[in-house]
């Protein structure tokens, strides 16, 4: 039946009116239609979570099996469902880092980050990872934020080496320093404190710290060798060469840069010792200028002047324009008593090089 409108006039204009009750089967549909789309919603999420979950699972199973693709897209199929899973990045870090994929490893962290600047674990991660990767700026922003927010897994040590590759050798050492306090038996923590005082030219700490770590690992044959080369650094060149051969008969690898550090340090103390394990540098590097200068000039300071002339001489002949070569020959003549000789060398030196003339007042011109 047609529902008739009522005509009311008010004012002078003549409205119409509609009875109420056939606006009241709407309000039933709105209301439908809102608890509908709410479980629409609620469904819609926990099949997000529900997706999430299988395809983490399923991640973690190609993992462990080693299938490195399937895990990977497994890894980005479960973060799609749920990209604010802390967990499911986390895990993923991890699977890409342990196949060295370390640029989207970082890629992952950095989004994790972007949420929570004080995720410890993922501050923790990218620190590492920034070591690996030998980005030392970000190495110092998340290791400091990673100390304040609790982290200590060698991040003091990353840190000290951190500012130890930017040269800024006051907070290395005082890094360094809390990371032995804090481990004492980290010996790469040790070893780099030595480092770093020797950049600070404190050589006597250094050597105290390179004993410290010595004592935890007697074996160290790196570290036995380091502190050889701290000796000769010093001048102390008999203690080098004690060092030297001891790090030698622990295994250190026996090579002609060890054989010139071993000889060159002998020369000082026993010039016999010394020339007969310079000459295994020389039986593969013959006529090398800066061997042979070194071991002229040490027969020159224990006044074995013959030795010293001929050795000079070879340097000269392996290289005719050496003029300085020419000139200690011919000192070295003079020395031991030819002088005519001497002084028809050295006369030669000045002629190529007249600059020569003022080592005539030297004592020791080389």
């Amino acid at each position: 039946m047609r529902i008739k409108s009522l005509n009311l006039v008010r004012n002078g204009v003549e409205t119409t009116k509609m009875p109420n009750h056939p606006i009241r089967p709407m309000k039933k549909l709105v209301i439908a239609a809102f608890f509908t789309s709410s479980s629409f919603c609620a469904f819609s999420a926990i099949n997000s979570s529900d997706s999430a979950t299988f395809y983490f699972a399923k991640a973690k199973e190609f993992k462990q099996a080693h299938k490195v693709w399937e895990a990977d897209k497994s890894f980005q199929k479960a973060i799609q469902f749920e990209p604010n899973n802390e967990a499911i990045r986390l895990e993923y870090v991890d699977h890409l880092v342990t196949n060295r994929k370390y640029f989207p490893a970082v890629e992952q962290l950095g989004k994790l980050l972007e949420k929570n600047l004080n995720n410890s674990v993922a501050l923790q991660k990218m620190t590492d990872l920034s070591f690996q990767l030998r980005r030392w700026n970000d190495v110092l922003l998340y290791g400091q934020k990673a100390l304040q927010n609790g982290a200590t897994i060698k991040v003091k040590y990353m840190l000290g080496k951190s500012f130890y590759e930017q040269e800024n050798y006051g907070q290395a050492q005082k890094f360094l320093v809390e990371a032995v306090k804090e481990n004492p038996k980290q010996v790469e923590a040790v070893s780099l404190l030595g480092k770093v005082y020797i950049e600070m030219s404190n050589y006597n700490q250094a050597i105290a710290v390179y004993n410290q770590s010595l004592q935890m690992d007697p074996e160290n044959k790196d570290m036995i060798y380091e502190l050889g080369l701290l000796y000769y650094t010093m001048n102390k060149e008999q203690e080098a060469a004690k060092y030297f051969e001891l790090a030698a008969a622990k295994g250190y690898k026996t090579d002609l840069d060890f054989y010139e550090n071993l000889g060159l340090a002998q020369l000082s103390f026993d010039i016999k010792k010394g020339v007969e394990t310079l000459d295994k540098v020389l039986a593969s590097k013959p006529g090398n200028a800066d061997i042979l200068f070194q071991i002229a000039q040490a027969y020159y300071k224990v006044e074995k002047f013959q030795d010293a002339a001929i050795t000079y001489q070879k340097v000269y002949d392996n290289d005719p324009s050496n003029s300085r070569a020419l000139w200690m020959t011919g000192v070295a003549y003079q020395k031991k008593g030819d002088k005519n000789k001497g002084v028809a060398l050295c006369e030669q030196a000045l002629r190529m090089d007249p600059s020569l003339a003022q080592l005539k007042t030297q004592k020791m011109s080389f």
